[in-house]
């Protein structure tokens, strides 16, 4: 009974040191990972999806990034042992007493640095380069998306303007090239190019049924019919007939237009807390974000923020708006700038 009672003790003892030193990282990872991507990804749209409600508003945005997000395991174990021998009295018994103690933890810290001083006009206030706008067409982005979200001006022709100090529709003109660019570029006659430059270029043999959109194009653009080849710069005016000069929003700019575009509650615009919605006479009927409001949190919902006593929200079903929406978060993670950032340092421990 003696020799049982030992191989019993040893045996518990031996299994409850091996749990205790077991790694545990590696099987949690997979899985933190996505909670904190899901997570992360959530926060960035409602930051993005609140900020324009606050423009909407007249307010000033608050933008916060995250720097980093740690995540710390811990495991820890204790055992005892306890025993006793019992040889003074016949009918005594020996005894042995087994026990311990398993804890588990994991602590993480995400750390948010605000966006400001330096980085925040490099982020925010800095126009986009053209050459990034053609090179993302380049690469599958839909023409009137990028075109009409991003820029104010093609070679003198003006797009849409919703901000009420600024307010027009756009030249007739600009719409046309928009319809022409994008047949041109699907039938993979024009494309761009870089060497020094970023280039637009024209195939020379493009088939005979384009011979009108491509003298259309040139000729809506002021260009040299005789040319093939573009530049690309930034700017409001064109300086010579074998340029393309595209006038293009900082995201400030970008965001700005956009809020002026979606619907607020009536009271509002009769209070004077903010202005009335910018509607476009030329482009399509709705607006590029259909933000919705409503009293009551909605029950279904692509991401909402709680805002002047309402929720605004993007419906799950409104593939439009969610696609000119992730857009725009793009080109905001396209500008993020590498300045170092001078701001305060949030770290915010998660649990």
């Amino acid at each position: 009974m003696k020799n049982v009672s030992s191989r019993y003790l040893y045996l518990s003892l031996f299994t409850f040191l091996l749990i205790s030193c077991k790694s545990v990282g590696p099987k949690y990872i997979p899985a933190d990972q996505f909670n904190f991507n899901t997570s992360i990804s959530q926060a960035s749209n409602e930051q993005l999806l609140m900020n324009l409600v606050r423009l909407r508003y007249s307010e000033p945005p608050v933008f916060l990034k995250v720097s980093s997000v740690i995540n710390q395991y811990t495991r820890a174990g204790g055992v005892g042992v306890q025993g006793g021998l019992n040889n003074a009295i016949p009918t005594g018994a020996n005894s042995a007493v087994v026990n311990g103690n398993l804890a588990w933890s994991n602590t993480p810290t995400i750390t948010y640095i605000p966006v400001s001083g330096r980085e925040f006009s490099a982020n925010l206030l800095v126009p986009i380069p053209p050459a990034s706008l053609l090179n993302m067409i380049q690469s599958g982005w839909p023409i009137d998306l990028v075109l009409h979200i991003a820029t104010f001006a093609i070679n003198g022709l003006r797009d849409d303007i919703a901000r009420p100090s600024a307010r027009r529709d756009a030249d007739p003109e600009f719409i046309q090239l928009l319809d022409l660019w994008k047949i041109l570029s699907t039938a993979g006659i024009i494309g761009t190019a870089k060497d020094e430059r970023t280039k637009l270029i024209f195939r020379n043999d493009y088939p005979p049924e384009y011979k009108d959109d491509v003298a259309r194009f040139k000729t809506i653009l002021k260009l040299d019919p005789k040319l093939s080849e573009y530049f690309i710069s930034y700017g409001s005016i064109q300086g010579s007939s074998d340029e393309i000069t595209a006038l293009t929003g900082s995201i400030w700019e970008i965001m700005l237009n956009l809020a002026w575009q979606f619907e607020v509650p009536p009271e509002h615009v009769a209070s004077g807390r903010t202005d009335m919605t910018y509607h476009s006479t030329n482009m399509e009927a709705r607006p590029p974000l259909q933000i919705l409001y409503s009293k009551e949190k909605p029950e279904r919902e692509f991401i909402s923020v709680y805002q002047h006593e309402y929720w605004f929200y993007i419906d799950p079903d409104d593939r439009n708006t969610k696609r000119n929406f992730s857009f725009l978060q793009l080109l905001l993670n396209l500008a993020e700038s590498t300045t170092d950032s001078k701001a305060p340092i949030v770290t915010v421990p998660t649990n």
